[in-house]
């Protein structure tokens, strides 16, 4: 990577990419600190919620479908425009970061990843216990470095500006939702849903091409 994480390329995948995803997610997927704090930027809860966006991420083509169901919904060109271009782009392809599906959906150990940002300070984890000190939800925590290093990192490295402007587009899918409703969400797409456990899920590029031909046509 680029700066404190070394960006090493787009199409290798490192524990240092990851790290850069994940960074970017927590930015645009971040809320307030209540109170705030001077060295804290943002708060973006729960494991779950990471996990759904970082599936969004990685997989386009299901983004996509994403948007022109929010096309659908609202009339809103911008989305439509948006999911176009990510298959324009040929983005399933030159984007897509396979996820293995379990028990829960889409999902895999991000612990390397977390490491590198925590070991530089620019993401704290914190988590909310109930009975018998059990957590129940991590949370992680933006640090004004981390908030920084995204800005800093694109200047240096303006291609990096992709993990910014996707981030901010799969936040605008997320909305408000927690990380079980959005799991819920992505079960909604049969073919997610019917990946085998411990199976690669499987892209749905050609699904979603219809669907947008479809559309133009009418």
């Amino acid at each position: 990577m680029c700066v404190a994480l070394r960006y090493g390329g787009m199409s290798i995948r490192s524990p240092h990419r990851d790290a850069l995803r994940i960074l970017f997610i927590l930015k645009a997927g971040g809320s307030p600190v209540e109170p705030p704090a001077a060295d804290i930027a943002l708060i973006f809860k729960g494991e779950a919620r990471l996990q759904a966006f970082d599936f969004w991420m990685r997989n386009p083509d299901y983004l996509a479908a994403e948007l022109v169901d929010l096309y659908l919904g609202t009339k809103e060109d911008t989305y439509f425009d948006a999911a176009q271009a990510i298959l324009d782009d040929d983005e399933p392809d030159l984007r897509r970061v396979p996820m293995v599906r379990y028990f829960f959906g889409a999902y895999e150990r991000l612990d390397d990843a977390l490491s590198l940002l925590r070991s530089r300070d620019l993401v704290r984890i914190t988590g909310l216990k109930g009975v018998n000190n059990k957590v129940f939800e991590t949370d992680f925590i933006l640090t004004k470095a981390g908030h920084d290093t995204c800005a800093t990192a694109v200047s240096q490295e303006p291609v990096l500006q992709w993990y910014a402007d996707r981030a901010q587009l799969v936040a605008k899918v997320a909305g408000g939702l927690g990380g079980t409703a959005l799991k819920q969400k992505q079960y909604q797409r049969a073919t997610y849903a019917e990946t085998k456990l411990g199976g690669i899920i499987p892209a749905i590029t050609e699904d979603v091409r219809r669907r947008i031909a479809q559309l133009q046509s009418k």
